[in-house]
């Protein structure tokens, strides 16, 4: 009996909006090694290993994003992308100069193999992440994730142990775990609503940890903790590696604004129910633990207020959008209603270097600015307030 074909067009659905607009927005860059690329910039950047130097990304690109638009088997990807790529001169072997030695080594171009492999990681990864955005939206009433069984004939063994494993959505373990997790790896997860969750015979089971591995990445000198049973590179949920950066991307929209435009949509964005779970210490975060994949999810925020000019100038500030991290949130301990109230003391206040104080309802309150990146990022650092 053969295995499930990964490449089978029965495998693909009508690719959800999320998916789409994940592989649409990556940039193009070129790569000599699939490790040159590092494992985060994978969730922003495409590129195809062995394609510096050739006119070729563009068209891979775009043929992959066809597939994945129009539901393309791999042999209808490969027809339409085969001819071109020969036509290149981007097919069999090669002699290149690895830019990090500037030795000549003997390299594989394009291949039928290659495209396979190209093909699955991509439109994997895809659905992928857009089914975990998805998943992130409608938690709160489908709160938790069941790993499902591989449709793959040979199964992993670890993988084989995770099976039934049911955690919250909102569970670190997903961060590493969360399928595929490894080349040509066809594990699956269900979203189950709470009432469905308790119903299943693991529920409340932690899964086995295999322990973790180090990887080092000898192109690019990063050090990674890879869990057993999970491949180099394939360590990392890409949704969520979106979800991280989402605030860099937005501050940037907001910070090409005007004033006015930008405290609109500021506004918008601190009365979101995003920005609601973040304030109120929704998210499960551990502010003590050392694990690098909880270190991450503190690092996540939203920009929810617009800084003026003359106060972005006294705290040097390049930005002029004022964002709240999980971390920070959870230090600072405040309500929601609390942080409301920052827009008005920006707005009001006195500015004191990176602070800012203002009487309003009886109260001094006083907000802190913590700026980092050279002025490209600034967070609320603190929040307090006396009579």
């Amino acid at each position: 009996m053969a295995d499930a074909d990964p490449f089978a067009p029965e495998a693909f659905k009508k690719p959800p909006n999320e998916v789409t607009r994940y592989f649409d927005q990556k940039a193009l860059k070129p790569s000599f090694h699939w490790q040159d690329v590092m494992l985060d910039e994978h969730a922003h950047a495409f590129t195809v290993a062995k394609s510096a130097g050739y006119d070729v990304l563009a068209d891979i690109h775009g043929a992959l994003q066809k597939a994945i638009e129009g539901r393309q088997d791999f042999d209808d990807f490969k027809k339409g992308l085969e001819p071109l790529l020969k036509a290149k001169g981007w097919w069999g072997n090669a002699q290149q100069l690895d830019p990090l030695t500037g030795k000549p080594v003997e390299v594989q171009l394009g291949s039928v193999r290659r495209l396979q492999t190209i093909y699955w990681a991509n439109v994997n990864t895809a659905y992928a992440a857009g089914e975990w955005e998805r998943t992130w939206r409608t938690r709160r009433v489908l709160p938790y994730l069941e790993y499902l069984i591989s449709t793959a004939l040979h199964k992993r063994e670890e993988h084989l142990t995770w099976v039934g494993t049911i955690l919250e959505v909102e569970d670190i373990w997903w961060d590493d775990h969360y399928p595929p997790n490894g080349w040509l790896c066809q594990c699956r997860v269900r979203q189950l609503s709470e009432e469905e969750a308790k119903g299943r015979p693991r529920f409340g089971d932690r899964p086995e940890d295999f322990g973790f591995s180090v990887f080092v990445n000898k192109r690019t000198g990063e050090v990674t903790r890879v869990p057993n049973g999970i491949d180099p590179g394939w360590n990392n949920n890409p949704g969520k590696f979106r979800m991280r950066n989402a605030a860099d991307f937005i501050a940037g929209k907001l910070d090409a604004m005007d004033e006015t435009t930008r405290r609109i949509a500021s506004a918008d964005l601190a009365g979101s129910s995003l920005f609601r779970h973040i304030a109120s210490s929704g998210v499960n975060f551990d502010p003590t633990s050392t694990d690098p994949d909880m270190i991450a999810r503190g690092d996540i925020s939203l920009p929810f207020a617009s800084i003026p000019a003359d106060k972005a100038q006294a705290a040097g500030a390049g930005s002029h959008t004022l964002r709240l991290s999980v971390r920070d949130a959870a230090r600072i301990g405040a309500t929601p209603e609390a942080y409301g109230l920052a827009q008005t003391i920006l707005d009001r206040g006195k500015a004191l270097a990176r602070s800012v104080e203002a009487k309003i309802g009886g109260l001094w309150r006083r907000l802190t600015m913590r700026v980092e990146r050279d002025g490209a990022a600034v967070y609320l650092d603190g929040l307090e307030s006396e009579e």
